[in-house]
């Protein structure tokens, strides 16, 4: 997989293998119908003590819900995004995928959530995300390390991209 910026400037992604071409797709999902225990981290309640019970009931009828809709947004920004992946044939057929700056934000949002809910469900511990132990590819959870570290990867593509373009 190749990350350039394309001559219209856009951020492109391309030679994407199938495999990576499904993760890709996958973003799309929703979290919290996915992977509902891992969606929890995504939208915490602000205590737990009954202490807090009026704070948690504002939080779940005022906060939540906008923060939901944000979430929802910005998927459907990335949705639209992916429908737009071109397909090229060959002898291994692979994908590319182009972003336009203004949805970097959309998709950053997108692919954060995502990786919290897959990192929560899965119950990733800090030496899971290190990268330092191998994904068994044999394994659910092992197949679900792959995916949160592919995100990582894009996501950080997508941040150099920014940072070179701001001059940080």
């Amino acid at each position: 997989m190749i990350f350039e910026r394309s001559k219209n400037g856009n951020f492109r992604f391309s030679r994407i293998h199938p495999l990576l071409g499904e993760l890709l797709q996958a973003v799309a999902i929703d979290p919290w119908e996915r992977y509902p225990d891992g969606s929890m981290r995504l939208l915490p309640s602000p205590g737990q003590s009954e202490d807090l019970e009026d704070l948690r009931l504002d939080w779940q009828d005022h906060v939540q819900p906008g923060l939901r809709h944000h979430f929802d947004l910005e998927r459907a920004v990335v949705s639209e995004d992916l429908a737009c992946m071109i397909q090229r044939k060959g002898k291994i057929p692979s994908w590319t995928l182009e972003i336009s700056p203004d949805h970097s934000d959309a998709w950053l949002t997108t692919l954060n959530a995502l990786r919290l809910a897959l990192a929560e469900e899965h119950r990733f511990t800090e030496k899971d995300l290190s990268g330092k132990t191998p994904s068994d590819l044999e394994t659910e959870r092992g197949l679900a390390l792959m995916q949160v570290n592919f995100y990582a990867f894009i996501q950080e593509c997508l941040l150099q991209a920014i940072e070179d373009e701001s001059g940080v």
